[in-house]
């Protein structure tokens, strides 16, 4: 086979997508952009549902009163800090400025910096999950114990470490302004 018998073999065997972005100039390119639009959604969509179902597992279980009755003040103060902060960090990866910008948008980010930003919503998942396996370790504890309170303390600390990552998104994508 010469090489344009190969050519011509190469181009019969792609798919209907692929022969629709070989004719359409700009085509690669918007497609690019969609499927980082749609994989940065999908990661901080993933991240909340991953916190929703620790913190449902943490109030679950605090459902029962006569638990609640066995708190003190201060251990309270670690189921308040906990529920607060918990939905504080949930709420603040829900309405995160998304890792593009459309055309209009104020702030601009570089297409070819937006993998960083996937990667540092990677390893929000990867916290959120740390997070939602802590929970559930921590909901087997007998409340108002000190095991309790260590777990309570450090899954404080684990929340607002996962809180401080979200400050460095967004100081991330300030770095990739166009």
């Amino acid at each position: 086979m010469s090489g344009k018998d190969y050519l011509g073999k190469v181009r019969g065997e792609r798919s209907l997508l692929e022969k629709i972005m070989s004719y359409i100039p700009g085509y690669r390119g918007y497609k690019e952009k969609e499927l980082r639009r749609e994989s940065d959604r999908l990661v901080r969509t993933e991240v909340v549902n991953r916190l929703k179902t620790a913190k449902t597992t943490f109030r679950r279980t605090f459902a029962n009163p006569s638990l609640v009755q066995k708190l003190s003040g201060e251990d309270s103060y670690r189921f308040d800090a906990l529920n607060s902060r918990l939905d504080r960090v949930t709420q603040r990866i829900d309405r995160a400025v998304a890792g593009y910008a459309g055309m209009f948008d104020a702030i601009k980010v570089k297409e070819d910096k937006l993998d960083s930003v996937i990667q540092h919503d990677l390893s929000l998942i990867e916290r959120a999950e740390s997070v939602k396996a802590d929970v559930e370790k921590t909901v087997g504890i007998d409340p108002g114990t000190d095991e309790w309170r260590t777990a309570m303390d450090a899954l404080i600390s684990k929340i607002e470490e996962l809180d401080r990552l979200v400050d460095e998104r967004s100081t991330i994508l300030r770095g990739l302004e166009g």
